[in-house]
C-alpha cells in the first residue's frame, strides 16, 4: 500500500467518503445473497468458506488515509478477515452478531491518487460481508498522558523515573525493544543501533521444569548485567503449569500429532492443571502450588530490586488466546490469578522495582483493571511487519487514552514506526521476539532502527 503520498491541506479537506457495496465487486468463489434481512444496495456477498474466495474492487480515490469500515454479519463467532488495499495485506478479526448486521472499524489504509484496489478475502471465512466503507482521516486526534502515577504506591525512586522517562516520550518517540541481548548484538551489527529494551525469560525458573532438570541459565544475572550496561529490562515468564504435565506426544482432533512433553508445559494443550478449580479452595494442594511458582519467581525478581533494577514486568500474557494454561479458564480465572500475583509479589515479597504490563489483548472482560496495571500492550505477529496496527491502537487508545501507556510488548519483527506514526499510532515502546530480527530483511531492520521516530539505547536517559 502507497502510503507515502501527503497531499496538501486542501485536498484533504476536499477529500469525500467513498462507499462500496460489496455485491458489485468480483466475486471469486463467493455470491450474492438477498436472505438476511437489513442490507443495503442489491444485496449481500456470502460464501467465504473455501481457500481463495474473495471479493474485489477498484474504485478511484484521492490520496489520503481513510478509515475503513465494513459491514458484515458473523453470525456463530468471531471470526478473521483478510483486507488487502493495494497490494499491503493485513488481518483482523470480526465479532459475532447473531443474525443482524453491524458495521466494524478495520482501521486506516493509505489511498493513492487515481484507481485503488480493496480485496477482503476469506480468511477464518463463514461471514457475510454487505458494504465497505471508507471516511477520510483529517489530521491525527491529540493522545493524551497518563497520569504520572505506578499503580504500586510504594514503587522505588528506579522504578518512578523510568515510568516517567516513558511518559515524557509518549506520543513523539517509540523506544526500540528486543528479546535477548546476542538478537540484539545481531541488531547492532546489521544497524550500528542498540535496542534501548532487552527482554529475557524466567521459563526455566518454573519449578515444574526445575523438576526436570531445567536450568535458569542465570537469566536473571544477565539482565541484570544489561541493565547496568544501560538497558531497560522487561522480564516475561512461560510460566509451566505447576503440577499435571500430560508429558508425551499425542494426536490431536485435527490428526496432527501434539508435543506435550514437560518442556512444552505453559500450553493448554500440555496440562490438565485447572485454574478455575484450583483457586477456588485456598486450602488445596493447586492452590499452595500456584503460591510456590509465584514464589520461585519472587526470588530472581528480589535479584534486581537489590541492583536497584526496575523492571517492565509482563506476565500471564496473551491469555485471551487460550493457548497458555493461565487464559484457558476463561477471563474472570485470569484476573484473579494476576491479582493473586500481584498480592503476593508487591504486599508479601515487598517487590516495588516493578512496572506491571497487561499484554493480553483487547477485549475489555480480560483486563485486570486500573488498580494494578501500569502499562498495557498487545503481541502482534501481522502478515507484513510494515502494518500499522491502526485498528488494535485505536481500540485500545478508545477504552485507555489518558489511563494508561499503550505499548507493543512483542511483535514478529521491527516495526515500521514512521508509517505507524502516519497513521496516528503510537506505541510507547516495541519488543521484537527472539529470533524475528534474523528473519526479517538486514535493509529493513537497519532503516527501521534508524528512523527518527524511534530512540535506541545511546537516547535513553532516566
Amino acid at each position: 500500500m502507497n502510503t507515502n503520498i501527503n497531499p496538501p491541506a486542501a485536498a484533504q479537506v476536499t477529500r469525500k467518503t467513498i462507499r462500496l457495496e460489496a455485491e458489485d465487486g468480483i466475486l471469486n468463489g463467493t455470491s450474492v445473497a438477498r436472505t438476511r434481512a437489513g442490507y443495503s444496495g442489491k444485496g449481500y456477498v456470502t460464501g467465504f468458506d473455501a481457500d481463495g474466495d474473495k471479493v474485489t474492487l477498484t474504485f478511484p480515490a484521492q490520496a489520503g488515509l481513510y478509515t475503513v469500515r465494513l459491514r458484515y454479519c458473523s453470525p456463530d463467532a468471531e471470526k478473521g478477515y483478510d483486507l488487502i488495499v493495494n497490494g499491503f495485506r493485513f488481518s483482523g478479526k470480526f465479532s459475532p452478531t447473531r443474525a443482524a448486521f453491524a458495521v466494524h472499524s478495520a482501521g486506516k489504509v493509505g489511498l493513492k491518487a487515481g484507481v485503488n484496489t480493496l480485496i477482503i478475502e476469506k480468511g477464518w471465512g463463514y461471514y457475510d460481508l454487505d458494504s465497505i466503507e471508507l471516511a477520510p482521516v483529517v489530521g491525527a486526534p491529540n493522545l493524551r498522558k497518563p497520569p504520572r502515577k505506578l499503580a504500586d504506591p510504594r514503587a522505588t525512586p528506579q522504578a518512578r523515573a523510568l515510568f516517567s522517562f516513558l511518559l515524557s516520550q509518549y506520543g513523539s518517540k517509540t523506544l526500540s525493544g528486543q528479546y535477548g541481548k546476542e538478537e540484539g548484538e545481531y541488531v547492532h551489527s546489521v544497524s550500528g543501533k542498540r535496542p534501548a529494551i532487552v527482554g529475557a525469560d524466567f521459563m526455566e525458573y518454573s519449578p515444574s521444569r526445575r523438576a526436570f532438570g531445567s536450568d535458569g541459565k542465570n537469566e536473571t544475572e544477565k539482565a541484570i548485567q544489561n541493565a547496568k550496561d544501560g538497558c531497560i529490562i522487561t522480564m516475561s515468564w512461560h510460566w509451566n503449569a505447576p503440577k499435571d504435565l500430560l508429558n508425551k506426544t499425542y494426536t490431536g482432533k485435527d490428526g496432527k500429532t501434539v508435543d506435550a512433553r514437560w518442556y512444552k508445559g505453559f500450553y493448554t494443550n500440555a496440562t490438565t492443571f485447572d485454574l478455575q478449580k484450583a483457586l477456588a479452595d485456598p486450602k488445596s494442594e493447586d492452590y499452595r502450588l500456584i503460591l510456590r511458582d509465584i514464589d520461585a519467581i519472587a526470588v530472581e525478581l528480589k535479584k534486581f530490586a537489590h541492583a536497584n533494577v526496575p523492571v517492565l514486568w509482563r506476565p500471564l500474557h496473551e491469555a485471551e488466546g487460550g493457548w497458555f494454561w493461565w487464559g484457558a479458564r476463561g477471563p474472570q480465572a485470569c484476573i484473579r490469578l494476576w491479582h493473586l500475583m500481584y498480592d503476593r509479589l508487591t504486599n508479601h515479597h515487598n517487590l516495588h522495582n516493578l512496572i506491571w504490563v497487561y499484554s493480553s489483548g483487547t477485549k475489555p472482560e480480560w483486563y485486570p483493571g486500573d488498580a494494578s496495571v501500569d502499562i498495557v500492550g498487545i503481541d502482534a505477529y501481522p502478515p507484513d511487519n510494515g502494518d500499522p496496527l491502526s485498528e488494535t491502537w485505536d481500540t485500545l487508545l478508545r477504552r485507555l487514552d489518558g489511563k494508561k501507556l499503550l505499548a507493543l510488548t512483542e511483535f514478529g519483527g521491527v516495526p515500521d514506526t514512521e508509517k505507524m506514526f502516519r497513521y496516528g499510532v503510537r506505541w510507547s515502546y516495541f519488543v521484537t521476539w527472539s529470533g524475528r530480527a534474523k528473519k526479517s530483511p538486514k535493509p529493513e531492520v537497519a532503516s527501521r532502527y534508524r528512523q527518527k521516530t524511534v530512540m535506541n539505547r545511546g537516547d535513553v536517559h532516566f
